[in-house]
């Protein structure tokens, strides 16, 4: 079984330098998030495990509905579309990158992904990433984000393994919604990374191998 590993915005795919599968670029697949994932499935036959962090963890969601996945793991991530109240905030940081570019994105985005005390090497070689996008592409990602469908549908009606993870300080998901989104799913749990942010795949990978190693055995 082939395992996709799909990345958080604003980084790429080497953010799962060091883990075991394959892992795309999302950027320059279009404007639909679902049209991301189409053409995925179209790239990738055969039985999938999908692990996705925060803008990955939606284009997982999405490929439920286009391939054979027998195993989904979201990283920060809610089935539920942005809600009103948050629109706002993506059309500010789509003008923030234009007007000011990835530089101006990091230095805003920077406390919410990492809590104050977190490894000073992940930090610094998630800024690397970060800093080599395309204002362009991250700006169509947001877009892409803002616009996309529910998909808590998609999770509830899987018959795949779903393991729903977060860091213990993520701003973007609680503790309560990521376990409300595991029990809807039919084969569904979650887990809590003690002491991390909103990306433990960056602060934890050696603890964030062994939880998804130990998930997706047997599947």
């Amino acid at each position: 079984m082939k395992v996709l590993l799909l990345h958080a915005f604003p980084f790429d795919e080497r953010m799962w330098e060091g883990y075991e599968g394959v892992a795309p670029r999302l950027y320059g697949r279009g404007e639909s998030i679902d049209g991301w994932a189409q053409q995925l499935a179209a790239e990738h036959d055969g039985p999938l495990a999908v692990v996705g962090a925060s803008m990955g963890g939606y284009c997982a969601q999405r490929l439920l509905a286009h391939a054979d996945v027998r195993a989904l793991v979201l990283v920060g991530a809610r089935a539920e579309p942005d809600p009103p109240e948050r629109l706002p905030g993506r059309d500010e940081t789509i003008a923030l990158l234009w007007e000011e570019g990835v530089e101006a994105l990091w230095g805003r985005q920077r406390p919410a992904l990492f809590p104050e005390d977190a490894d000073e090497g992940a930090v610094a070689r998630a800024r690397e990433i970060a800093l080599e996008q395309s204002a362009e592409e991250l700006a169509t990602a947001v877009a892409a984000m803002r616009d996309r469908p529910d998909s808590t549908g998609l999770v509830r009606e899987t018959e795949a393994k779903v393991l729903v993870a977060r860091g213990e300080h993520d701003p973007f998901l609680s503790g309560d919604e990521a376990e409300a989104l595991a029990a809807s799913a039919r084969n569904g749990r979650s887990h809590t990374f003690s002491g991390s942010g909103h990306l433990p795949s960056f602060e934890r990978p050696e603890e964030f191998r062994l939880v998804v190693e130990e998930f997706l055995a047997g599947v």
